[in-house]
Order: structure tokens, then C-alpha cells, then sequence
């Protein structure tokens, strides 16, 4: 009689992987709670931090390395507002296919990421929506981060 090796036997032999797996599990769980507590910071995080720095205050990787970039301190949003914090303003400069007056005298140096985040995509009413929702968690992340 055959006995087959299966992915148990693996594990009985080996509590090391086991630990492992178990570890790497979790933290793969927690990992999507995380991010379901802070909508739009993993897109902040790999979209706007390089060049407005973790902390939004505009002191990105990107600065040392791209001769004259000056990005906004995102931080002080609200405060330069009279305390309100533009949330369409900022809307409309993340998504970059209206017209933005800030971003339009020279060069435009910040991305279009309405475009980008369906990149790859046909453009359709449910990917639009997609857009339209990524946008937004990033632009209530943004006013999470706001100094008082």
C-alpha cells in the first residue's frame, strides 16, 4: 500500500513552517483590516508620498532627487483655508483631468491619477465609479492628516 505525502505531512515535520504559515496568514488578514480602517492611505502611501513624504509635508524622496520640485505641504491644507479644508479643490488637483488653475501655471509636475488609477482599463460607467471612490478615500485620508 501507497502512502501519499500530503501538505499535513509537511507540516507535522516541519512546526517551523507551520509557525510560519500561521504568522504569514495572519498578517496577511490584519493587513486587509488595516486598510479598511484608512481608506485611501495605501494609495497616498504609493501614489503621493514620494513627493509629499509619508507625513504629507512635502519632503518626499522625490525632492532630492528632481531639481526644483517644490510639493505643497498637504498638512496645512485646511489652515491656508480659513480652517476649512478644500476637499474639492483637492479632488480635482488628484484627479487632473479638469482644469486646475494651481497646476497650470508652467508645467504640470503632479501626475493625472484619475487616469492612472484605471490604467490598463477600458473606460466604462463602473470603472469611472472606481476612479471616483480611490479619489475620494485619498482626499479624506488627506484631511485625516490635517494640522490643527
Amino acid at each position: 500500500m501507497r502512502h501519499r505525502f500530503t501538505a499535513r505531512h509537511a507540516l507535522a515535520l516541519c512546526p517551523r513552517i507551520a509557525l510560519g504559515l500561521w504568522v504569514a496568514i495572519f498578517l496577511w488578514m490584519t493587513a486587509g483590516v488595516a486598510r479598511a480602517e484608512t481608506p485611501g492611505k495605501e494609495d497616498y502611501l504609493t501614489t503621493c508620498a514620494v513627493c509629499h513624504g509619508t507625513d504629507g509635508k512635502g519632503k518626499g524622496e522625490a525632492v532630492r532627487v528632481l531639481v526644483g520640485l517644490e510639493p505643497g505641504d498637504l498638512t496645512q491644507l485646511s489652515k491656508r483655508n480659513g480652517g476649512k479644508f478644500p476637499s474639492d479643490a483637492v479632488y480635482r488637483a488628484i484627479d487632473g483631468r479638469d482644469e486646475v488653475c494651481a497646476h497650470h501655471l508652467g508645467s504640470r509636475r503632479m501626475p493625472v491619477w484619475g487616469l492612472d488609477f484605471e490604467l490598463g482599463s477600458e473606460q466604462d460607467p463602473e470603472s469611472e465609479a472606481r476612479i471616483k471612490r480611490r479619489i475620494s478615500a485619498l482626499v479624506s485620508y488627506i484631511e485625516s492628516i490635517q494640522q490643527k
